[in-house]
């Protein structure tokens, strides 16, 4: 009768529609990291550039050469506008215009002027590409010219006097050296793996969370919750099917949500050079999904409990915000500071919320931190045999019935249905 039972609330839950949705979402999210991915070949591609040299200097002509080599010249004259009429017709990115004096003014000593035009097609991050490629390209050109200017001044070792300190980094975190790589290209390698974790659970904690608490408010809304109670069923056999399906439901929805959003996340993400493996293996993968499963078997647990004290499918929905808020605070807060570097009081009260351990789970695995991740499941799975057996104690009970009555001092009021 379980097994049916749990069948019975897997359809229920793990619809076609909701599928769908998920399997939607999942797609968009692998189509931007695609589109988004393709910006590092926008940058390899020669960008189109049209060149009016007014000055015919040596100087000049360098630069026009150098643009030359770089890009793809489409006009090279005197003529401002039939080189912007080139450039429209040729989906071109720049112009760029060598002044008249330009040589003249390096030789005596003073700042000379080009002027660069970059034509946009819309301001996306794609429609900016070859623009940008192209002003960095600019910003070496003028680097080499200093270069050359200083050679010819007498300047011996140009490159020493304008590049004389060699920086090299190292980061220590967690009693591992990272040679050659900063703060900030770590905290960029692990977040994008980390954030992909801590979406996923956040998303399906709320999808979960409110789908099991509106449920049980229309239930009781509609009375069926009454009917289910009489079936010749264990009454702890329903609950547990109820949490179990949506916890499966949620499980099923991560996969197929995290492999879309790990393209998009992929798309972002800068090697390290420190060399340094970071690689996972299958027991890591298998450490991560018990982490997300204790987790979502919490958070199902929370919001069936949530849901068995509504009083019907409009105050459900009001109890979402607990649920909502617990994910959102965990979330945020393991963004901006580490556990071991927290407070006490504030670890002790991150480290009860048991969203956290599968939001830290990917982090605590690059970097071999396996007595938290196990240490966060096992709490996990505890909080949820005990909301578990919270959640039985109140099926069993006539107050899923009658209602509870919570006696204040000047009101009586049921925080179940009547």
């Amino acid at each position: 009768m379980f097994w049916n039972l749990l069948k019975k609330e897997l359809r229920e839950v793990l619809t076609i529609s909701s599928l769908i949705s998920i399997v939607a979402m999942a797609f968009i999210y692998a189509m931007i990291g695609k589109s988004v991915g393709s910006v590092t070949e926008e940058v390899s591609k020669k960008p189109i550039v049209a060149v009016v040299n007014l000055d015919s200097g040596e100087l000049a002509r360098a630069i026009e050469d150098a643009v030359d080599s770089y890009a793809t010249v489409i006009y090279k004259g005197v003529n401002v506008d039939e080189a912007m009429e080139k450039l429209r017709k040729n989906n071109g990115s720049a112009l760029l215009i060598v002044q008249e004096d330009f040589t003249e003014k390096l030789t005596l000593n003073q700042q000379a002027k080009v002027k660069v035009i970059s034509v946009l097609k819309g301001l996306g991050i794609m429609d900016t590409v070859p623009a940008e490629a192209f002003n960095n390209f600019l910003n070496a050109l003028e680097r080499q010219t200093v270069l050359t200017l200083l050679t010819k001044y007498g300047v011996e070792n140009p490159s020493f006097v304008l590049d004389p300190i060699d920086r090299e980094e190292a980061t220590i975190y967690l009693d591992k050296i990272l040679e050659g790589t900063s703060p900030s290209q770590l905290l960029n390698y692990v977040s994008n793996r980390w954030l992909i974790v801590s979406i996923v659970i956040m998303m399906l904690i709320i999808m979960s969370g409110s789908t099991v608490i509106s449920s049980l408010g229309l239930e009781k809304e509609n009375k069926t919750l009454e009917t289910l109670l009489t079936m010749p069923v264990a009454r702890s056999h329903i609950i547990l099917a109820k949490i179990l399906a949506a916890t499966i439901a949620g499980l099923v929805m991560a996969v197929i949500y995290m492999v879309g959003f790990s393209f998009y996340m992929r798309s972002f993400e800068v090697p390290l050079s420190s060399g340094i493996d970071f690689s996972m293996n299958v027991v890591d993968y298998v450490l991560v999904a018990l982490s997300m499963f204790s987790a979502l078997l919490c958070g199902i647990s929370i919001a069936m409990l949530l849901g068995l004290i509504s009083k019907d499918f409009r105050s459900a929905q009001t109890l979402t915000f607990p649920l909502v808020a617990l994910a959102v605070f965990s979330m945020l807060l393991t963004m901006f500071k580490d556990l071991s570097t927290m407070p006490i009081a504030l670890k002790i009260i991150v480290f009860a919320i048991p969203f956290t351990h599968a939001m830290t789970s990917m982090r605590n695995v690059l970097f071999d931190n396996y007595s938290l991740l196990i240490c966060g499941s096992l709490y996990n799975l505890v909080l949820a045999a005990v909301l578990l057996t919270v959640n039985v104690k109140i099926f069993n009970s006539d107050s899923l019935i009658t209602g509870v009555k919570l006696k204040g001092r000047f009101s009586i009021r049921r925080i179940t249905s009547p």
